[in-house]
């Protein structure tokens, strides 16, 4: 017994020694790399970087400019190329006034999807609208100085009433409860996998949340409360003033917190009498309730104001499942309990405008833990041993700038004009060649980035096929021809919408008008030049060689007759031997232009309704200098 007691006894201690060696060992092993690293970056204070941020290779993907899909499609690339290249980190360096939301939610998806989870987002120096959303769904968000972060609330471009002039316009009460939700639904998965605060970040998104910050005097936790809050805490009205976050300058404001007052009385006006309790004094709020399952597990939508119940009424609708929040909330569930374990520590925003934060204040208010200024700061940040950036490569570039309005303009005036003339002069091959490859540059860009599918190409083929079928099977401008206009113009439009696109959604409809707005000016610019081509197709020196080449093609298959009256025509003849009325043959088909016997001598002319037979009498309608318009008669009357 005594042995066993002394054996126990005597073998305790030896554990702990080694624990206390290893412990003394990682210790040094930790001053040692931290003073190392600080040697290399200049710094004379040894900085102790968390385990979960350390990275050896840190991966930079530039976010810069306008936010499309193209920039979506770009991020996704980057952020796979950093996972197969083994990289620890990856940093989005962020200088961006926001875009599309589809793109804007791709990226955010594409962040929180990554097999990488040590993701930060560089605010350097502006992340505004979507720009910010993407920095939220970061793990950690480092800003340079000066720095700016916020205002993603959504905005259209609209006509001003009254005004030749177009600006800013809010959303709809339709478009706020369609997009609003989902952007809040991203913004708050952000905060609740991130530990940004959920009221603040919703505060970002829209206006209409009037926060206060507090602290909580035991733990020192900070957090934002709204009104309701606020009273349950300090058992008085809140205290307001100057707010410590502005609101964006210029704003679109759409919640407005209180109801309008009413004006000042007039002078002599009873403003006793008149005045309408209703109108001077806001009504009390409904207390915000919460459903019992999201009560049970935190994972309800928690709107930060009353001025969001449009919203929250979505998310509790059983047929948005696009607004399902996986993560539960951290939020602490404040009750009556809690009454006097706070500090007012200042009124945060009043709500007339989503908020922006400068640098100084991301830090003051936990979403940025440092300020990093250029790229050594970030290594030594990640206590990295390499630090790569991956910018764009040119392939993104190029399609970027074969999507630009200008260019697309371009491309769909080329295409009309040359299927004008290979359909005016079938045979020629170059046309058709130079319209097949306009259509490929026109929807091979938009296809790689998910603007384009099958089914526009479809409909420009199917809108192609039936204008053909109008002009050459049944002449005149039928139902054929206005389904091929139909077709062909939303196959064109369809180009410009990014798939899956709502009409609800304010960058679709800006989508729509604009592609609408490119293709109409694109047919007025190409009308104008089938019309220019037809009056003088065989005077362009181009088109009149294609022509000639056609018809030495038609002597190898027609023979010596064609051959002889090739030879007569190219002796051509003054436009005065054919006067305004004569009768005579064609004697080649007319694409439109081709020649006509009139009493044994050819003549070049040029049908006045586009195609005409060889063999069918003609008369002439009109003379314009020495051009010869004919037109079909009956054999009879010939």
């Amino acid at each position: 017994m005594l042995n066993t007691t002394a054996t126990s006894t005597g073998a305790r201690p030896r554990p702990r020694i080694w624990r206390f060696v290893s412990l003394l060992a990682a210790t040094l092993l930790a001053w040692t790399g931290a003073l190392a690293q600080d040697a290399a970056t200049g710094s004379g204070t040894p900085t102790v970087i968390p385990a979960y941020r350390q990275a050896d290779k840190v991966v930079v993907i530039t976010l810069t400019g306008g936010i499309d899909s193209i920039t979506a499609m770009s991020v996704r690339r980057r952020i796979e190329l950093a996972e197969r290249g083994g990289a620890d980190a990856i940093v989005l360096d962020i200088d961006s006034p926001g875009g599309e939301v589809g793109a804007v939610l791709e990226i955010t998806n594409a962040i929180k999807g990554s097999s990488i989870a040590n993701t930060v987002a560089w605010i350097n120096p502006d992340a505004y609208s979507g720009g910010a959303i993407v920095a939220l769904a970061c793990r950690e968000i480092v800003a340079n100085s000066p720095a700016s972060m916020g205002d993603a609330f959504p905005v259209t471009m609209a006509a001003v009433p009254g005004q030749s002039r177009v600006g800013l316009r809010g959303l709809t009460p339709d478009e706020r409860t369609k997009i609003l939700p989902v952007l809040l639904a991203d913004v708050t998965d952000s905060a609740r996998r991130n530990g940004w605060d959920e009221y603040m970040v919703q505060a970002v998104v829209i206006d209409g949340i009037e926060l206060w910050w507090v602290e909580d005097k035991d733990t020192g936790m900070t957090m934002a409360v709204n009104e309701e809050e606020y009273k349950m805490l300090f058992g008085r009205m809140p205290v307001r003033g100057r707010p410590l976050l502005a609101g964006v300058t210029g704003g679109v404001q759409s919640s407005p917190t209180t109801p309008p007052r009413r004006p000042a009385p007039l002078p002599g006006e009873d403003a006793e009498a008149e005045a309408d309790p209703a109108e001077t004094e806001p009504a009390p709020a409904p207390p915000r309730t919460r459903r019992a399952s999201e009560a049970e597990n935190g994972q309800g939508f928690l709107p930060a104001s009353e001025a969001l119940r449009d919203i929250a009424d979505e998310f509790a609708s059983a047929e948005r499942t696009d607004l399902r929040l996986e993560q539960a909330s951290q939020r602490p569930v404040l009750t009556p309990a809690d009454a006097g374990r706070f500090n007012d520590l200042g009124y945060l925003t009043d709500g007339t405008a989503p908020i922006v934060m400068r640098d100084d204040q991301m830090r003051r208010f936990g979403f940025a833990i440092e300020i990093i200024r250029n790229d050594e700061e970030l290594t030594a940040f990640f206590g990295a041993r390499e630090l790569i950036r991956v910018n764009e490569n040119w392939s993104e570039k190029l399609v970027r700038f074969m999507t630009g309005g200008i260019v697309r303009g371009v491309l769909i005036v080329v295409m009309l004009l040359a299927l004008f003339i290979e359909m005016m002069s079938p045979g020629l091959t170059v046309p058709g060649v130079i319209a097949g490859g306009a259509l490929i540059l026109l929807l091979a860009p938009p296809m790689l980035v998910g603007m384009a599918g099958w089914w526009e190409l479809a409909a420009i083929t199917i809108g192609i096929v039936l204008l053909a079928v109008e002009l050459f099977v049944l002449p005149g401008f039928g139902l054929f021809g206005v389904l091929g206009v139909i077709a062909l113009f939303g196959g064109l439009l369809g180009t410009f919408v990014p798939a899956g696109g709502s009409l609800a959604d304010p960058g679709t409809q800006e989508d729509l008008l604009r592609g609408a707005t490119i293709i109409l000016l694109s047919v007025i610019t190409a009308g104008i030049g089938m019309y220019l081509i037809g009056r003088h197709f065989n005077r362009f020196p181009l088109l009149d060689r294609l022509v000639l080449g056609a018809r030495m093609d038609d002597e190898d298959e027609e023979g010596a007759r064609v051959d002889a009256e090739m030879l007569r025509a190219a002796t051509r003849q003054p436009a005065a031997v054919a006067e305004v009325g004569a009768i005579g043959v064609a004697t080649t088909t007319l694409r439109p232009s081709g020649t006509a016997e009139f009493d044994g001598r050819l003549v070049d002319v040029v049908a006045d309704l586009g195609y005409i037979d060889s063999n069918t009498p003609v008369r002439v309608v009109r003379v314009e200098g020495f051009r010869v318009v004919v037109d079909t008669i009956p054999e009879d009357t010939a």
